[in-house]
């Protein structure tokens, strides 16, 4: 009997050790190479990111040295007044022409002598062919070099007015042969650095993430094994379900990164160059007053750049509402209603306080984006001719209600409802909060949303 027990023992032992060593191994390998590979991803993309936004900002410095010679031209050309005269004009517009917070155009002799300089007033008339920055680089030297050689790029680095800062500079310089005159401009690029890191930051965070969840996958296998062998029964539908609402979780988390991204190159670089584009042909069109024929073309092509700009702020915005992470859910909350009430006619009342930083930031996208789905459902089922949006914030919860007049639901009321309310419900309950929908008195719909708000926040205020 006691040699019995002793084989099933050792035949158990030897099952699990099958059952689980090869799994170990597996895992260990399969979070090496993840780990590995993602690595390189990083790299890659950031490597790839670092070259786009370097490519959009030598496009936009361009962009801005041609409206610097757009400005200057007919002086410079024709010379009113005399060489001295023009070039004292120029000076003056050059100097009061700027962009951004720390955006300027500055001036230098061949022999290096600052004309114009309106951030650095100090180094006006003085000879700095000798400077050189903390790095050891002959700024001056190399960017007459640049210029001379039929312009060019440079990179040093400089004193940032709006910081007081030394800061990383992308240094663009050209030259006017006529008047011997470097005439140049950049942009600081230490916000290249700042993005490319929070990038690595989150994909690195993403890894962790990744081979966290090898981990868990790998310690409930495990423990799966060695409930089965003890006799222990283990449900694997509701194991599935919940590794189900984590990848459902994690796909809307990549999605809202994903369309943050797309809408941020969006805004910021495909918009700023259609709007440079458009600087251009509105100066194409005030310059064509002789001939109508070309006017009339030019304010044609006005006409679609405004609409073609408008559609790419329209995309930009549903993809991911700038309002929402400059302003806040409320104020974003307001800003969606005034927009469906003016695209739908259908009259939509906000009343939304504020909840601050009570509120993970993937939190507010979650509410969000269920007013969204609210609406959207409105417009396509409700027939409804007003919606009423609330959000109350309490010391311990948030509530938010959207409510409609329109058809309501159909009787039975569904249990789950359909793969909309599903979504909806899977994004609030990810937050700790709790999704209802019932039907509202007279008629038509209520969704109501309550979800925990960061108690220690909430003793602060």
């Amino acid at each position: 009997m006691r040699n019995k027990r002793a084989k099933q023992v050792t035949f158990k032992t030897k099952l699990l050790l099958i059952t689980i060593l090869p799994l170990i191994a597996v895992s260990l390998l399969i979070g090496g190479a993840t780990y590995y590979q993602s690595r390189e991803l990083i790299n890659a993309e950031t490597r790839s990111v670092e070259q786009r936004i370097l490519a959009a900002k030598r496009q936009e410095i361009r962009n801005y040295v041609d409206l610097a010679l757009t400005s200057i031209q007919q002086i410079y050309a024709d010379e009113p007044g005399g060489p001295e005269s023009a070039k004292a004009k120029v000076r003056e517009i050059l100097h009061n022409l700027t962009f951004d917070y720390d955006g300027y155009f500055f001036v230098y002799t061949l022999d290096g002598t600052n004309v114009v300089h309106p951030k650095l007033p100090h180094l006006v008339g003085g000879n700095w062919w000798d400077l050189q920055d903390d790095n050891g680089d002959y700024v001056i030297r190399n960017l007459i070099s640049q210029a001379t050689g039929g312009g060019g790029f440079h990179h040093y680095v400089w004193h940032k007015p709006s910081t007081g800062t030394v800061e990383e500079k992308l240094g663009y310089a050209i030259l006017l042969d006529k008047w011997n005159w470097m005439l140049g401009t950049g942009l600081y690029t230490d916000d290249i650095a700042k993005e490319v890191a929070a990038i690595r930051a989150e994909f690195t965070r993403s890894i962790r993430q990744t081979l966290f969840v090898i981990f868990m996958i790998t310690l409930a296998t495990i423990i799966i094994a060695g409930s089965l062998i003890a006799g222990v029964r283990f449900s694997e539908q509701r194991f599935a379900d919940s590794k189900l609402k984590e990848l459902t979780n994690r796909i809307f988390q990549v999605q809202e990164q994903e369309r943050k991204r797309v809408s941020t190159e969006l805004h910021d670089s495909i918009s700023q160059l259609l709007v440079s584009v458009r600087y251009g042909v509105e100066l194409i069109h005030s310059e064509a007053n002789r001939d109508p024929g070309l006017q009339g073309h030019a304010a044609k092509c006005l006409q679609t750049l405004d609409g073609t700009i408008a559609e790419v702020r329209r995309i930009s915005r549903d993809l991911r509402p700038s309002v929402l992470d400059d302003m806040g859910l409320s104020a974003a909350l307001g800003s969606l209603g005034k927009e469906f009430q003016n695209q739908s006619g259908i009259t939509v009342n906000v009343t939304a306080e504020q909840c601050h930083s009570r509120l993970p930031e993937g939190a507010k996208t979650a509410l969000y984006r269920v007013v969204q789905e609210c609406m959207t459902n409105v417009a396509r089922h409700a027939r409804a001719s007003e919606v009423t949006i609330s959000l109350k914030v309490g010391l311990q919860n948030l509530v938010l209600c959207v409510e409609d007049n329109g058809v309501g639901l159909p009787r039975p009321l569904p249990k789950s409802g359909g793969l909309g309310f599903r979504n909806m419900r899977e994004r609030i309950e990810t937050y700790g909060g709790k999704l209802t929908l019932s039907r509202r008195g007279p008629g038509g719909t209520k969704i109501k949303v309550q979800m925990p708000l960061d108690n220690v926040s909430a003793k602060a205020a």
